[in-house]
């Protein structure tokens, strides 16, 4: 089956820190590697499991990127887990000007 997505991704490998609550409203956090984004969601790496449908707050500096997404997809990968995180709640991601110029070599 091909890859279903209506955007383009553009493959990163930056600094992301994820928030939650868990199921009895502890406080959660995370930090992590970011694999790819696209204007509606991120693809990142993680030392633990988070549920799918849980929201997390997305926090990556570099990516000009903090909001909330929604866990799609959560697979192990080695001793990681691979979380696909799709923005809710409006938020939606744009290739800062600094980023483009240095993908572009300009």
């Amino acid at each position: 089956m091909g890859d279903l997505r209506k955007d383009g991704r553009f493959a990163y490998r930056g600094k992301i820190s994820l928030t939650w609550a868990n199921q009895n409203g502890d406080p959660c956090a995370l930090n992590g590697q970011c694999l790819d984004v696209s204007s509606r969601g991120i693809k990142v790496k993680v030392d633990s499991e988070i549920p799918t449908r849980t929201v997390v707050t997305v926090n990556a500096r570099d990516l000009a990127l903090h909001g909330s997404a929604s866990v799609r997809a959560c697979n192990r990968a080695g001793g990681r887990y691979i979380i696909g995180l799709e923005f809710v709640g409006g938020l939606k991601w744009r290739l800062p000007a600094t980023m483009a110029a240095a993908a572009s070599g300009g």
